[in-house]
């Protein structure tokens, strides 16, 4: 189906362009010569003016890495498994620096302005105060007893609401100030990654007094009886957090956010047994090299209602806030000299990631 329909593609460019040559020759004029120069301009402009996205688009195996269900997959596990044994890099980074290097030298689109849900009133104080961030690699993920659907494309589905019972358990209980943003980034599914890149870093760069990082989801792929947990007499949406590794691109500090994934896990153990079903380590990195607090939570599955997922989300709230008051009252109790060198030594190591894997090398 894929081969017909770049044959169609292919063939109506061949005729489009042919009509463009057939429409100088019969003019013998320097307009029919200047319609087909801004015909061709229109044509390269539209095919290159994204290429991350184009090709991704058009192949969706390059985006295995950074999508959490289709990693699931085993057919996907063995294609990788084999791809690695003879030695190719199925990497987009492989991929693209091997086959086209002529898209390295296209300029990626400016990046979009983020929403943020409360407009800061003093913005150098807002940044040094606000400590969590919050976002939606897919948007559109839902909650089907609620909603009739697993998916609502192009709109905010479950997954928002849940982010935003986390902000608000965050900040009207627990008094810490929450960036979190409503872009919706799953427009085109197999570039959602690489458009929430973008909202990540601005949140990371915009806030350095960052200690967490929530790129929340739903999980999908268990029955309605396995979607359920009993926390304190109440049926609740079940959390599992994943976290990426540098099985496929660069990431070397991933440990560092496995270790303060597992310690969130421990303090949701430790208030609500039962809820947190650990801590998955895959392949992909989910733009978390870009924050050692980052994270990605899947809250509930496909087969949970928005209220079971909402009464987790604030759990989960409950069990961040407490972490991150105990690891900061932990750090205050330094000594000074050992904080400022254990405060630059996360700066180097947030430098590192950085420079480690900011951009696709194509």
């Amino acid at each position: 189906m894929l081969a017909q329909q770049r044959k169609k593609y292919f063939l109506r460019v061949i005729i489009f362009s042919l009509l463009i040559v057939f429409f100088i020759f019969w003019q013998h004029t320097t307009v029919g010569l200047r319609i087909f120069n801004q015909s061709v301009d229109w044509l390269v402009s539209q095919a290159l003016q994204d290429p991350q996205a184009m090709l991704l688009t058009a192949m969706p195996a390059l985006s295995w890495q950074d999508t959490p269900e289709e990693m699931e997959s085993p057919r996907q596990a063995m294609i990788s498994w084999i791809t690695g044994v003879i030695g190719i890099d199925s990497s987009p980074a492989g991929i693209l620096a091997a086959q086209i290097p002529l898209l390295g030298q296209v300029r990626s689109p400016a990046l979009p302005v983020i929403e943020v849900t409360q407009a800061p009133v003093d913005e150098e104080k807002e940044a040094m105060d606000v400590l969590v961030g919050i976002y939606n690699t897919h948007t559109g993920e839902t909650y089907a007893p609620t909603d009739g659907t697993d998916r609502l494309d192009g709109q905010r589905g479950g997954v928002v609401k849940v982010s935003q019972a986390i902000q608000e358990e965050l900040e009207k209980k627990h008094s810490l100030r929450v960036a979190r943003s409503e872009t919706i980034h799953d427009l085109r599914y197999a570039t959602s990654y690489l458009e929430s890149e973008k909202t990540a870093k601005e949140m990371v760069t915009d806030h350095p007094q960052l200690l967490a990082l929530l790129d929340i989801h739903r999980d999908a792929g268990r029955s309605r009886e396995e979607s359920l947990v009993e926390i304190k007499g109440q049926k609740v949406a079940p959390i599992l957090i994943i976290i990426g590794s540098d099985a496929r691109r660069p990431f070397p500090n991933w440990q560092q956010n496995y270790a303060f994934a597992c310690r969130l896990a421990a303090k949701m153990d430790e208030l609500y047994p039962g809820l947190c079903l650990g801590v998955r380590v895959k392949e992909g990195r989910y733009n978390q090299y870009l924050h050692p607090g980052a994270i990605l939570v899947e809250v509930g599955t496909v087969n949970n209602t928005l209220e079971e997922a909402i009464a987790s989300g604030k759990m989960l709230a409950e069990a961040l806030a407490l972490l991150l008051r105990e690891e900061i009252k932990a750090k205050e109790s330094l000594p000074a000299t050992e904080e400022k060198q254990e405060n630059q030594a996360e700066q180097r190591e947030l430098e590192d990631e950085t420079a480690n894997g900011l951009v696709i090398n194509v």
